[in-house]
């Protein structure tokens, strides 16, 4: 109750007395509809007032990237928590009959969005490569096992299939999306080079493709903590992919300088230029993580938080922008989600010294 009110006052929520007094009212689902709506304008109005040109809802309304998705896909049964990440943990499902869409995925929170946001939208969604990697493929594998000269094969056959069929499942959600009115949908795909040989990223390119084929829409793909280096080699063969999104803040130096001994976590961009991407670059400036390492002039700490100047972006932009060669194609974000981070007043000011470091990049290369 006061963080609402802390916020709304903050933000210049309008009416947000009335959710104030929507909480001592008894549930319903009327109730549970108003506070989704509530939490969505929250969300929008905090992203929108640090000067973001495209904002989203946060994802406030998903469990979190993969259980939400799946729990509105037939097919899938949850099986309990398992750890992911250091201390993170998902809810795994296990695939126990053929995959179906169920319901709307992403529908709801998108038309709610729509209605309340004064800039852009960019909707991301999860891919079908990284919610096949994520389960356990018990039914397809199954399947083919019955006709199957190996385990190997049953299992890559299995694999494909699961791949695909989430691939179609989520064509319909971008399809109604797109009859609703979005224009930038980003495919999220971080299990990306779990596997990193031709044949599993030949899997990904076909997966993403079928999502995107014949879609009059603006699609990027969002990749993070993955291997570059062969992720570069595949990219080129996205069709319609017009920007990919890539973290590289976690690994650079906490100095200024645009050279490539200043910017150490910038390295690998060079591959995608190397293998032909043509498209954007949303290029990760703020590192998402908590920060263990010792502070510098330009980026300090707060509850392991890092917190990095407008200069310091301003180089990483700047450095990416001269690697690519084209200004235009370069775009500043934070290398993940920021839900790593717990103070909504510590990833206001990353957020807003991102905007003012990109400012002030957009301005050196405008001269």
């Amino acid at each position: 109750m006061k963080e609402a009110k802390y916020w709304g006052a903050t933000l210049g929520i309008e009416d947000s007395n009335v959710l104030l007094k929507l909480f001592n009212k008894p549930d319903s689902p009327e109730k549970v509809h108003m506070i989704k709506e509530w939490a969505v304008k929250y969300a929008i109005r905090f992203l929108e007032s640090t000067g973001l040109d495209r904002v989203y809802t946060g994802e406030v309304l998903r469990i979190e990237m993969y259980e939400h998705p799946i729990s509105r896909i037939d097919g899938f049964k949850f099986l309990g928590r398992v750890q992911s990440l250091d201390n993170k943990y998902y809810n795994v499902a296990s695939v126990t009959a053929p995959v179906r869409r169920r319901q709307e995925i992403y529908l709801e929170e998108f038309q709610i969005a729509k209605k309340t946001a004064r800039k852009q939208l960019k909707i991301p969604i999860t891919g079908p490569y990284t919610l096949a990697e994520w389960s356990l493929n018990n039914y397809y594998f199954n399947k083919y096992m019955r006709s199957a000269n190996s385990i190997k094969e049953a299992k890559k056959r299995a694999r494909r299939e699961l791949v695909f069929e989430l691939a179609k499942v989520l064509r319909s959600e971008v399809l109604e999306l797109r009859r609703s009115g979005a224009d930038w949908i980003q495919i999220d795909e971080p299990a990306l080079t779990s596997h990193p040989d031709g044949e599993e990223m030949e899997l990904f390119q076909e997966s993403f493709n079928i999502i995107t084929e014949g879609v009059d829409a603006t699609f990027s793909l969002h990749n993070c903590y993955s291997n570059y280096e062969v992720l570069s080699k595949y990219v080129v063969g996205l069709k319609k992919c017009h920007q990919i999104s890539l973290e590289f803040a976690n690994r650079d130096s906490l100095q200024l300088g645009t050279l490539s001994e200043n910017r150490p976590g910038y390295s690998a961009l060079k591959f995608f230029v190397e293998n032909g991407f043509e498209g954007g670059f949303g290029v990760g400036v703020l590192n998402v993580l908590d920060y263990e390492g010792e502070p510098s002039k330009w980026a300090h700490v707060v509850e392991k938080t890092l917190i990095e100047s407008p200069e310091l972006v301003r180089d990483r932009l700047n450095y990416a922008a001269n690697v690519v060669g084209d200004p235009s194609k370069i775009y500043a974000n934070p290398d993940c989600g920021l839900r790593t981070r717990k103070s909504w007043v510590l990833i206001k000011k990353k957020l807003e010294n991102m905007v003012k470091g990109a400012s002030m990049s957009k301005s050196d290369v405008e001269g």
